[in-house]
């Protein structure tokens, strides 16, 4: 893939942007803590930033599609890097709560969405569809070993240097790769499309489509496992290591995942992406709902690193379907929609998780969210069958 025309220039400048993505909530967290002396507020700023960069993401791919990647990207890039740069520097000055917040509101509001611009410059990028899936492949692994690796880094610049100093590094990283890729001839060549094309018309609304919801729903079944597996292993494993234990456990989900994505990108796997995904999203369940039959460091390690040789799988199927899906207007809508369903379910399973395992206990709740999960997987094989329009 990286000896593709192009690719290792708009794909390298993609990844230094989203890097900062992957480096920004630790020093957020603690900058907020160390300006106002309240854990609750810096958890309250993280929430806000995480809740607006999710659910305003259709809006921001809306003006992408609308609008061209370029100026937009540009624009979105250049006030969430000053705006982390901003909270570095307020942070670091102790200003008052409520304008921190307010801040991590807007950076969250205007985060620019390097990953599915790039996700669609595939599309360009590799001539074929086996080249496509290779290249989503690629793109899947990468951000995979992005997050592993982000925290631990500003975990490190954290023992060093101040949590506000820390934060100026995720908003150089994002201002340098994510203006640099704007530039790209790949970015450029995403061009703006007219409400006024007749083209336009029959492709308006993705989520009124039911093949499109049943791409999705594997998708929100996968952000639901990982949300219940990051509340529920640290509660399994506290008489079998505690903390340390559940964070080699869930490193080893996240490696798993990265594996099973390069074997992905490597095999001919037969059937249509709707199969896949609800094959897939099916063995990524079946086998994390192990986790709840099983005791101890050990085996719940194995079973997690099983379960995630299907993660990445899903979300490379889920970003092929979508760069179908949304045809040559609405492949930025396509593909945020399927980051924003991983995200919608990764809340969902953990405020779920936590309730059900605080009532009911740990095996209990995974079970039960398994089972809900098994029915949105059923959903997602009817809708399947449905005539397009």
């Amino acid at each position: 893939m990286l000896a593709l025309p192009h690719v290792p220039l708009t794909f390298g400048l993609a990844l230094l942007g989203r890097a900062a993505y992957a480096l920004v909530l630790l020093p957020l967290l603690y900058a907020v803590t160390d300006a106002t002396g309240s854990i609750a507020l810096a958890g309250l700023a993280v929430a806000i930033y995480g809740a607006a960069a999710s659910f305003l993401a259709p809006l921001r791919a809306w003006f992408i599609d609308r609008f061209g990647a370029r100026p937009v990207l540009a624009i979105l890039t250049s006030i969430f890097g000053g705006t982390i740069l901003g909270l570095a520097i307020l942070s670091l000055a102790g200003a008052d709560g409520a304008l921190l917040i307010g801040l991590a509101g807007v950076a969250g509001a205007v985060a620019p969405p390097l990953g599915p611009t790039m996700r669609v410059a595939w599309g360009s990028l590799a001539p074929t569809p086996e080249l496509l899936r290779k290249g989503l492949s690629l793109d899947s692994v990468v951000e995979e070993l992005l997050y592993l690796a982000g925290p631990a880094a500003a975990g490190l610049a954290l023992a060093i240097i101040a949590p506000g100093a820390a934060l100026v590094v995720p908003a150089a990283l994002v201002l340098v790769g994510g203006l640099l890729f704007v530039c790209t001839p790949t970015v450029g060549a995403m061009t703006s499309h007219s409400p006024h094309d007749p083209t336009r018309k029959q492709a308006r609304s993705l989520l009124f489509q039911p093949r499109f919801v049943g791409l999705l729903l594997p998708v929100l079944v996968a952000g639901t496992v990982s949300g219940t597996m990051s509340v529920a292993i640290p509660v399994a494993l506290t008489d079998h290591g505690g903390s340390a234990a559940a964070g080699v456990a869930l490193g080893l989900f996240a490696g798993g995942s990265a594996l099973g994505g390069l074997l992905y990108g490597a095999l001919r796997v037969p059937g249509s992406a709707a199969r896949q995904l609800v094959g897939l999203a099916s063995l990524l369940l079946v086998t994390s709902s192990l986790v709840a039959l099983t005791n101890g460091f050990l085996a719940v390690s194995i079973v997690l690193a099983a379960a995630g040789l299907f993660f990445s799988p899903v979300m490379i199927v889920a970003y092929v379907a979508a760069h179908t899906a949304g045809g040559e207007h609405q492949r930025n809508a396509a593909t945020t929609w399927v980051n924003t369903s991983h995200n919608i379910g990764g809340a969902a399973g953990s405020a779920i998780a936590g309730v059900l395992i605080q009532s009911a206990g740990t095996p209990t709740a995974i079970l039960a969210i398994g089972a809900a999960a098994a029915v949105l997987l059923a959903t997602s094989a009817l809708l399947a069958r449905a005539t397009p329009r």
